[in-house]
């Protein structure tokens, strides 16, 4: 056993002999002080077959040659030869130790800082703020403190309530909640009436606060008054007892016609793609950029083409800091035939158009009631037109103004105060 740890390190083989005179070289090892150990002999050949230390092996020559039997290595084992085996494989065992230490360096990075719950600031100014108080994609694990964090960011930002922020993994997770300030809100409590958005017709009308001006059913101009937010306060026997300025509150929905139309010429040209493209790579790092094309790939024999890019920003939620794009743009050749809209693809594509319209009007918050598009061909011209029947809850404010007080002769001691409706 003793051995077998001594020679590990130092490295022992495993040899054969050869010969008649194997007894003999045994006992002439031993008188030398070189040892041998773990000796057999194998009874079908009648070989010879121990273990030697590697440093001893080289001083087997002149005895082995007196004795006339020869020593064959059968198997090595120890440091040295891992060494060598290694040394062989240099390249190999370079890459695992880079991929290692590689790897052990990644994880202890930040490599991204995720932001949830914002809606008045922007994620990006968020992170901007975050690289100023040194907290980035890219920095030591070891120094990212999850408290300060919050801290900072709950005394830097007034509108933000509440903070919460957690380091799992290689990530920093950001959760904010936004409050609603006082100050904000002042300008919704000033006091205004509600006017209308658009001319039309009175569908419904609920007062909550204020004086309506108008009943279901009226017809309405634009801008028109609809709750006045100068509130009455009636006595007995309907006697005025004063005047109070409010913020109209109310649900009034008004109906109204908006007139849609769109124009296509019949002629146009059109574009189709012949096939031949071109790529030209683009890396931007920190501003510069770097692009890589194959240079017999001349553009200029192109008279026409579109160029279609696509890439982006590479690992987005790393950090401002370590700004790295790669972009692939395409220069696919086109040309152009003339060609017309015959009624079936101009119909298509005007009502196409006509979606687009009424998915704007429906983000603007219109309730589309009835649309009907009529397309008709006009000299070289497709006209498509509609009459599109929209319903809405108005939400138009207008401020009272004051005006300013008129002495009437008591040295302005009667000051009443006029509005504007």
């Amino acid at each position: 056993m003793v051995h077998k740890v001594t020679g590990w390190f130092s490295g022992y083989l495993l040899i054969r002999i050869n010969g008649y005179g194997s007894r003999r070289f045994v006992n002439l090892c031993r008188n030398h002080g070189i040892e041998l150990w773990m000796i057999r002999r194998d009874g079908s050949d009648g070989l010879l077959y121990c273990r030697i230390f590697l440093k001893d092996f080289y001083k087997l020559r002149p005895l082995a040659r007196k004795c006339k039997v020869r020593p064959v290595v059968i198997e090595r084992t120890g440091v040295p030869f891992i060494l060598s085996e290694m040394y062989k494989r240099i390249s190999f065992f370079a890459g695992v130790a880079v991929f290692f230490s590689l790897l052990l360096f990644l994880a202890s990075r930040i490599w991204g800082i995720s932001i949830e719950g914002q809606s008045y600031h922007t994620k990006e100014s968020l992170l901007k703020y975050l690289e100023r108080q040194e907290v980035y994609g890219g920095m030591a694990v070891k120094d990212v403190e999850c408290s300060q964090i919050r801290e900072n960011i709950r005394h830097s930002f007034e509108d933000i309530g509440w903070v919460s922020a957690q380091l799992r993994g290689s990530k920093i997770f950001i959760k904010i909640k936004e409050a609603q300030l006082v100050k904000e809100k002042q300008e919704e409590e000033e006091p205004a009436s509600l006017i209308a958005e658009d001319g039309g017709t009175v569908i419904s009308i609920v007062t909550s606060r204020g004086t309506a001006k108008v009943r279901a059913g009226d017809k309405v101009k634009k801008n028109k008054v609809l709750v006045s937010g100068i509130d009455k306060i009636i006595g007995d026997g309907d006697t005025l007892i004063r005047k109070r300025k409010v913020r109209a509150e109310g649900k009034v929905v008004i109906e109204s016609i908006k007139k849609y139309e769109d124009i296509l010429e019949e002629d146009y040209s059109r574009k189709e793609y012949t096939g031949r493209d071109k790529y030209i790579y683009n890396i931007e790092l920190f501003g510069k950029n770097v692009f890589f094309y194959n240079p017999l790939n001349n553009l200029e024999t192109y008279e026409k083409c579109d160029i279609i890019r696509e890439g982006g920003q590479i690992l987005p939620e790393l950090s401002l800091r370590f700004p790295a794009y790669f972009w692939k743009q395409c220069f696919a050749e086109v040309k152009y035939t003339h060609a017309k809209y015959s009624l079936k693809e101009a119909e298509a594509l005007l009502n196409e158009r006509f979606g687009y319209y009424l998915k704007e009007q429906e983000e603007l918050g219109y309730k589309i009631t009835s649309a009907e598009l009529v397309v008709k061909k006009s000299g070289g011209s497709y006209i498509a037109s509609s009459n599109v029947k929209v319903q809405k809850e108005q939400d138009n404010y207008r401020k009272i103004n004051k005006k300013r007080k008129k002495q009437n002769g008591n040295n302005g001691n009667d000051n009443r105060d006029t509005s504007g409706t």
